[in-house]
């Protein structure tokens, strides 16, 4: 648990494990390419991106690691069946 700016340990099923604040919600250099600019909400990186060439302008990008909007590549012949 984060109580101020310290950092506190807690008891879980008998062994202590130390709980690691995440940095706040700001931009910082995108993972994939550090020049750029990727906006982190606080509990994940977004498709927010700032170019170093242009850098009043946002723009979106959907992440790499993102899932894609279709869903799931499974063949239909294997969900059927295996429904079964």
């Amino acid at each position: 648990m984060v109580c101020g700016s310290r950092l506190v340990q807690r008891r879980v099923v008998g062994e202590y494990r130390r709980v690691v604040p995440t940095p706040p919600a700001d931009w910082y250099p995108d993972p994939q390419q550090p020049a750029r600019l990727r906006y982190w909400d606080g509990a994940q990186w977004t498709g927010y991106l700032v170019d170093p060439d242009k850098p009043g302008v946002v723009r979106y990008e959907q992440p790499p690691w993102a899932p894609s909007a279709r869903g799931i590549n499974v063949p239909l012949s294997i969900a059927v069946t295996s429904a079964f």
